[in-house]
């Protein structure tokens, strides 16, 4: 099945719907093999994450949520240009 998909001038690609149905994820490896272009799910164990996030003074879940999300990227950017 093939899709079609469009990068915009700051190099940005949007998979169609049906794709992001079917991958799980959000992070990705990119994988460049002559004009090829491969996109590889990263799938990372929540244990890996466990303890990263210092104590905060957080009142609403939205907060905590946005903390998560933020020391979870940091770490997970830092352990891809480790590779």
């Amino acid at each position: 099945m093939e899709e079609f998909a469009r990068m915009d001038g700051q190099g940005r690609i949007y998979l169609p719907a049906s794709i992001r149905q079917k991958v799980k994820g959000d992070c990705f490896i990119v994988e460049v093999r002559g004009d090829v272009v491969i996109l590889k799910p990263l799938h990372f164990p929540v244990e890996k994450f466990y303890g990263i996030a210092r104590p905060a003074k957080l009142v609403s879940a939205e907060e905590i949520d946005e903390a998560v999300k933020y020391e979870s990227e940091k770490a997970v950017r830092k352990d891809i240009h480790r590779r």
